[in-house]
């Protein structure tokens, strides 16, 4: 089994007035291919120079399915990283403000995600 790594990139949320951008990151996967495949997520954020990981979920996703995730995202830099079992496996992630409401900013469709 092939295993994909995916990236977001440091993704920069400095506070603005006392109000972040994102508060919540909302992630989006879709399994194309005809196989279950295995999806593995890592969340970090940044603490001075270094990166915390605070998320870490592996699951599987049938054949034809959709998973949606929502993490928070209250932190001055963060980064998501996704390792997936097949190419057929597209990712996008979304902030979402305290209101719900998308930032534009702070979005990545599948193929703005860099490869690792």
């Amino acid at each position: 089994m092939a295993v994909q790594g995916l990236t977001t990139g440091l993704i920069e949320n400095p506070a603005v007035a006392g109000v972040r951008p994102t508060s919540t990151l909302a992630v989006r996967i879709t399994n194309d291919d005809t196989a279950t495949v295995a999806i593995q997520i890592n969340g970090f954020y940044l603490e001075g120079t270094t990166k915390v990981q605070y998320v870490a979920e592996f699951f599987t996703l049938s054949a034809g399915s959709v998973a949606s995730r929502n993490y928070y995202a209250q932190f001055e830099g963060f980064e998501f990283q996704f390792f997936v079992s097949s190419s057929a496996v597209e990712v996008s992630a979304w902030g979402k403000n305290a209101a719900g409401d998308l930032t534009s900013a702070h979005r990545i469709v599948a193929r703005e995600f860099n490869p690792f």
